[in-house]
């Protein structure tokens, strides 16, 4: 028997249609946009605020170097100053900055402190040119200037001629150049020393009579400014704010007084006269009578002779007390000490005139009359020859 074929279902695979699948974007919304907006702003905010410090940053720095750069690199010529023992950073600052050896002074006291530098810059006598820059010069103020020093006595009673011979022959600078230090900034004395005040403004030197009698301790390479500092620091010490109160007192100035104290010293020896002359001079102010100081003469004349001739007497001088009555136009020497609390404190005496001795003690012979004055020259003026 035939066997029955059995019919096979054949299944046919129907293919699906390809269909890609697409992202659909989602659209963002109005805020998202103004926040993208905003950040994308702080971004170049920021840019150009960190590009602004930046420059600036450069260009301080650039200024920075440039102030501590030399004032001339072609300028070769040395400047010669002190510094004095225990100088502030901010005093050798103004040292330099005075001798324009330095551009500007915060930028070299900054530089000096960030060096670390600050106590180790040494006093002495230093010789630097303008072709250095600030690292150069704060490195030959570690290593120290000249410490050679010398010692220089002014006696009293000398003026500023006199003065200048004293320096010249002790090799620390020349006459001329210690006088013109003292003509050609009488205002930059003016302004550092207040009891300068009351000097008037046309005298020639200003400082005469005011470089204090002492014994100074100098730079061997000195130049005039650093001792006549020196001796003005004297006076201002022995000038007293009693002193001044007294001045007030008296219904004085101070250059009057001290042109009070200048011819006292002249005519006087022993200490123990000078308020007695002092006393004599004040007496005779005060009757309207002239001084007649022989010293004023040789201040004059330059000439410390002893006596005068009538005709010399008559030279047309403000600082002749033969021809004018009143003090002389200004002081005529320095001092001692003792001169200047004479000329603040005279003894009261009613003597008008005296005469110097002249007989080996120093002591001068004082009257009341011109009568007693004129025994008293008869009886000691054979030892005035």
């Amino acid at each position: 028997m035939e066997k029955k074929k059995r019919a096979v279902k054949v299944k046919k695979s129907i293919k699906k249609p390809n269909i890609k699948k697409t992202k659909v974007k989602e659209e963002k919304s109005p805020k998202d946009n103004k926040l993208k907006v905003r950040n994308n702003k702080k971004k170049t905010l920021f840019m150009i605020i960190g590009g602004a410090v930046v420059v600036v940053i450069a260009g301080m720095i650039l200024t920075y170097n440039i102030m501590l750069g030399a004032v001339d690199k072609n300028n070769g010529q040395t400047k010669e100053f002190l510094i004095e023992e225990g100088s502030s950073l901010g005093g050798i600052t103004d040292a330099l900055k005075e001798n324009n050896l330095i551009k500007n002074e915060t930028a070299f006291k900054i530089y000096v402190k960030l060096t670390g530098k600050s106590n180790d810059l040494k006093a002495g006598y230093y010789s630097l040119s303008q072709k250095l820059p600030a690292s150069e010069i704060v490195k030959s103020l570690v290593k120290g200037g000249t410490s050679k020093t010398t010692s220089i006595t002014i006696k009293e009673g000398l003026d500023l001629n006199r003065i200048g011979n004293e320096f010249e022959k002790k090799g620390i600078f020349t006459k001329a150049e210690f006088l013109k230090e003292i003509k050609d900034n009488a205002d930059y004395y003016r302004k550092n020393y207040d009891f300068l005040s009351s000097v008037p403004k046309d005298r020639e030197y200003i400082l005469e009579g005011y470089l204090f009698a002492d014994t100074y301790n100098v730079y061997v390479k000195a130049v005039p400014r650093d001792i006549i500092t020196k001796m003005l620091d004297r006076f201002d010490q022995e000038y007293t704010d009693e002193y001044k109160k007294r001045t007030k007192e008296m219904g004085k100035t101070i250059d009057e007084i001290v042109t009070m104290a200048s011819v006292v010293e002249r005519e006087g020896i022993l200490d123990s006269e000078l308020p007695t002359i002092a006393g004599v001079f004040y007496n005779r102010l005060d009757k309207g009578m002239m001084l007649q100081s022989c010293a004023t003469l040789q201040y004059i004349y330059k000439d410390y002779q002893f006596s005068f001739t009538e005709s010399q007497k008559s030279i047309d001088s403000p600082y002749n007390t033969y021809k004018y009555t009143g003090l002389p136009a200004g002081p005529i020497s320095n001092f001692r000490a003792s001169a200047l609390k004479a000329a603040l404190y005279p003894e009261k005496t009613k003597y008008i005139y005296f005469c110097t001795k002249n007989d080996g003690t120093g002591a001068s012979a004082f009257a009341e009359t011109l009568d007693q004055h004129e025994k008293n020259i008869q009886k000691y003026s054979g030892n005035w020859d």
